[in-house]
């Protein structure tokens, strides 16, 4: 019972830790995210969505694609 019980505060501070951690990233940073990832294919950025849900491409705000190594406008 103690097992069980400690297991369940473990799993709840670690999802705590991997959200806080994820609200001080750039969202749009190539690499892993906690429900998504960032790639850089052909020279432009795309969101793939988890449990393959889909790929989007990541757009500046002006609809124009996002480059590889550029920052979002």
């Amino acid at each position: 019972m103690k097992f069980l019980f400690g297991l369940a505060v473990f799993t709840i501070l670690s999802m705590g830790f991997i959200f806080w951690y994820e609200e001080g990233r750039d969202p749009y940073e190539v690499g892993m995210h906690a429900d998504y990832s960032i790639v850089c294919e052909s020279g432009f950025v795309y969101k793939v969505l988890s449990h393959r849900r889909g790929t989007i491409q990541v757009l500046n705000s002006d609809g124009t694609p996002l480059k590889c190594g550029q920052k979002r406008k």
